[in-house]
């Protein structure tokens, strides 16, 4: 995999004394998160996540982002910092260490959660990634790293706190003020109190997610008895979609299930693979014990609960293949509860609401966090901000983590906070963490992962497949002579745009119109002839404008 389409992207002065941030990622969209800070010449980067594409990438389901700046100056990072497991902060590392090669750094839970990742891309034992203790701190460089306990939506998130010689900043990652995690301990409230003690924190680089949201504060162990009572009313078999990550959710569930004398079992790949990794580091020991589909074949219907993948709505994933009644193992029936343990990402409405529906009509009781407190989020609201400020007291907040809708709520309410100075950042720009001034901004990009190529956005592949998608195909092929004569009928394909048999007069007068241009002697004529003759037929009945495709075969 080729980083092509920076390849002349400018190389920077930097004055080696600065203290810099420079998002490459994780600003003006969720997910990506790749941030740089600089010191004394050198680099280290915190996160290096993944994104999911939007309709604008056919084809294309996750995005990383263009580390071309970095990658140039691959000699001088330090190592990488993971905050948490989630894919949006680690998933594209198997992508992209190998344009990097440095070290990578992180807590026990997220240590194992990596391995099985990179086991996966055959990248195990080639990655080096070293284990750091919870609240535990590291030396690297003119940077001392310290790990800042926080809760969030799965174990071991951590706050970072990035000190140089000249100051320090906070970069949040993911987290919330949760006073009953469920999984792992709360958040180190104390340490941050401390930092905002000394009174010389630079800045904060924090998360925006939840910045628009006016509830009040959710903890994840008020759910279990919302979830509790929802299983214990059901009369027969019990689903629950969630993110396969939610290690926290998924004990909530099971430990309901357990008290209900209900067998569990999980749907879904990644999800045995986050339970592995949860029990190799400690957690879920005391969880009922999770089934295969198999070992459930001969129990009642009442007696069973299912815990699928796929609460976005994804076409592969369990959740999906229950909706359509297409799971191997499971069909739901009426009289069934489906439980959608989580909230719909913006994007994904249609797809999700579309499988609400087909619960609905098969007579499935269909529960959401809509009609019950089923789902705490795992980002702070603003009272949870404002809390943050207070313990910390940064001299500056740099919002992050959102699209700019949020970020730039975020500046506003930061200030309302009593932070002397918020600013906006977009991917690429280069702030001065002393000065708070934003100095300078390179170009960056993103690319989507398309099997083992990464396709840039506008390359000339995913316009193709834009066209085809909102305006179908026309192929013409054809076999000629020498003499370029026609030697047998020539053959129309308009997948996309025309019916084969409704549509069969329209392609008859694009045949007679393609065997009219074969008069003509030069084949540069011949094709030019064919397009512009079939453009002036499409002009007739679409207001598209199709790819045209011509295929002449001499023989």
């Amino acid at each position: 995999m080729l980083f092509s389409h920076f390849n002349n992207l400018k190389l920077m002065n930097i004055n080696k004394n600065e203290f810099l941030f420079l998002p490459l990622g994780g600003v003006g969209r969720i997910g990506m998160n790749v941030s740089l800070y600089h010191y004394q010449g050198k680099w280290i980067m915190i996160d290096l996540g993944i994104g999911f594409a939007d309709e604008t990438m056919p084809g294309i389901e996750l995005l990383i982002a263009d580390l071309s700046f970095i990658a140039q100056r691959k000699k001088d990072l330090l190592g990488i910092i993971i905050t948490h497991a989630h894919e949006d902060h680690c998933g594209a590392v198997p992508y992209l260490w190998e344009k990097l090669q440095c070290p990578i750094y992180t807590t026990k839970f997220t240590v194992n959660f990596l391995k099985e990742k990179l086991k996966e891309f055959r990248l195990k034992d080639m990655v080096p990634v070293k284990e750091v203790d919870i609240n535990g701190s590291i030396n690297l460089g003119p940077f001392n790293i310290e790990f800042i306990n926080i809760t969030h939506s799965i174990p071991e998130a951590h706050s970072i706190l990035v000190s140089t010689g000249v100051g320090s900043a906070l970069h949040t990652g993911d987290w919330k003020f949760d006073p009953k995690p469920v999984i792992g301990s709360t958040s180190n409230v104390s340490r941050l109190k401390e930092i905002g003690g000394k009174g010389d924190l630079l800045a904060a680089i924090c998360d925006s997610t939840n910045i628009l949201s006016k509830h009040n504060p959710e903890s994840e162990g008020e759910i279990y008895n919302n979830i509790y009572n929802i299983i214990r009313r059901s009369k027969k078999l019990v689903a629950v979609s969630l993110f396969a990550s939610n290690v926290a959710r998924i004990e909530t569930i099971s430990q309901a299930a357990k008290a209900l004398n209900r067998k569990v079992v999980l749907l879904g790949r990644s999800l045995w693979k986050i339970v592995k990794v949860a029990q190799d580091s400690g957690y879920l020991t005391n969880s009922a014990q999770f089934l295969e589909a198999k070992d459930v074949a001969n129990l009642p219907r009442e007696k069973i609960l299912l815990i699928c993948t796929g609460c976005q709505g994804e076409p592969m994933a369990a959740t999906s293949k229950l909706a359509n009644r297409s799971h191997h193992a499971f069909k739901m029936q009426q009289g069934d509860t489906m439980i959608f343990s989580s909230k719909i990402i913006p994007g994904n409405e249609t797809r999700v609401h579309n499988i609400y529906n087909a619960f609905i009509e098969m007579g499935v009781e269909v529960v959401t966090e809509k009609t019950e407190h089923i789902h705490a989020s795992g980002h702070p609201v603003r009272a949870e901000l404002r809390e943050m400020y207070s313990l910390i007291k940064p001299k500056m907040s740099i919002p992050v983590h959102g699209e700019y809708i949020h970020t730039h709520a975020h500046v506003k309410f930061a200030k309302e906070c009593g932070v002397e100075k918020a600013i906006m950042v977009a991917p690429g720009d280069i702030v001065n963490l002393e000065s708070g001034e934003k100095i300078d901004s390179i170009d960056v990009d993103y690319f989507g992962v398309d099997g083992i190529l990464l396709r840039y956005p506008e390359s000339s592949v995913i316009k193709m497949r834009r066209k085809m998608r909102d305006a179908g195909a026309i192929v013409v092929t054809a076999v000629v002579n020498k003499k370029n004569k026609l030697l047998a009928k020539p053959k129309v394909f308009a997948p996309g745009v025309f019916e084969t048999i409704e549509d069969a007069a329209i392609i008859q007068r694009i045949i007679k119109t393609v065997e009219s241009a074969f008069g003509l002697q030069s084949m540069k004529k011949i094709r030019n002839k064919i397009e512009s003759s079939i453009f002036s037929i499409l002009r007739e009945y679409l207001l598209k404008r199709p790819i045209i495709e011509v295929q002449i075969e001499q023989v």
